[in-house]
């Protein structure tokens, strides 16, 4: 399921990462066009007033030929998008049209402006012409504004995909993130489990491997391994119940438990089965720790009047390797189980 969902967000993922490559192309075209359709619009109003002037100038005797090339040259690279201005050919036919239009009006008034340089009879007809042509070059920026507005509505939707795919992009990195954190804290949980063993409070199985296999210091030997396992918990379990075992290994843990020290490391090797590996002890003060788990063992069945702790034990004092130790420990734990065993029978 865990895998499933993984692969899931890699997909959503990938997915939203190349729409949003798209998007982020397309708005910055966009966001050129704009700019672009911008200066056409400032450019064509330039025209319209450019105009105006040249036709009152003309009108008083005062010919501008640099300002009819001027407005010329402005008109030409609005059409084809190549000049000095640095206008763009917008890709909108309204406007194209329009000023299409516009430029054949403007040829037929400049044509009217030359010959009322020679005979001023028509300049009623100049000015008419600059009147509409001043109405036709208002359409043209009306056209371009409109085709401005359309592409910034555009451009708004496409911000907005962009904001949601962020979004997503967000939320689903959140999302593996808490799944991340909860999968670390999972698993610090289960190395902890592993090292530790919950219901006694001792180290659990992979700590006591990690003690025996680590090599033994020989400065703060000698060393000794101590092997311990509950006689009697098969039987409390089958008899009384697990809940009672359990009571019955947590008894046991905790009278182990009050002996350790940096000296003394006591561990739960298994199901019943406990470990101590002892350092900087001489041999009579290893029996004396080993007298003191049998007072309190004793201690404890005195005041349990149901649970009664039996334990084996075997221990070896003084060798070359803790894994060597362990073995030698655990054979005279067996044979002094034996032994209790019987006892029992004998009784």
């Amino acid at each position: 399921m865990n895998s499933n969902r993984k692969l899931l967000y890699k997909v959503v993922q990938l997915v939203c990462v190349v729409i949003l490559g798209i998007v982020l192309f397309n708005i910055f075209q966009l966001v050129d066009i704009i700019q672009g359709t911008g200066r056409v619009i400032n450019y064509t109003g330039i025209i319209r007033g450019g105009t105006q002037r040249l036709v009152k100038l003309e009108t008083n005797g005062i010919p501008k030929d640099d300002l009819m090339l001027y407005l010329d040259g402005i008109l030409n690279e609005l059409q084809t998008g190549q000049g000095q201005y640095d206008l763009d050919k917008l890709d909108d036919i309204p406007y194209l049209e329009k000023l299409s239009e516009l430029n054949d009006y403007w040829d037929e008034l400049q044509t009217e402006i030359m010959i009322y340089r020679s005979d001023p009879g028509n300049k009623e007809k100049v000015v008419q012409m600059s009147e509409t042509y001043f109405n036709m070059a208002n359409d043209v920026v009306g056209t371009a504004e409109f085709y401005l507005e359309q592409k910034t509505k555009v451009l708004t939707s496409l911000e907005l995909v962009m904001v949601i795919l962020l979004g997503l992009l967000i939320v689903i990195s959140l999302q593996q993130a808490i799944t991340e954190i909860h999968l670390i804290r999972k698993n610090k949980e289960l190395a902890t489990a592993a090292y530790y063993d919950k219901p006694t409070g001792l180290p659990g199985r992979l700590s006591c491997e990690e003690k025996i296999w680590t090599p033994m210091d020989r400065k703060q030997g000698p060393y000794c391994m101590v092997m311990m396992d509950l006689n009697n918990l098969k039987w409390v379990n089958d008899t009384i119940g697990h809940s009672a075992g359990d009571t019955l290994i947590k008894a046991f843990a905790d009278i182990l438990n009050h002996l350790t020290n940096e000296n003394v490391f006591v561990g739960r090797y298994g199901g019943d089965e406990f470990i101590m590996i002892i350092k900087n002890h001489r041999e009579e003060q290893i029996q004396q720790l080993l007298k003191e788990i049998e007072l309190a063992t004793i201690l404890y069945n005195k005041k349990s009047e149901q649970l009664k702790i039996q334990y084996a034990v075997g221990y070896e004092y003084g060798g070359d390797s803790l894994p060597q130790m362990l073995e030698k420990a655990d054979e005279k734990m067996y044979l002094n189980k034996t032994a209790a065993k019987a006892d029992t029978n004998d009784l």
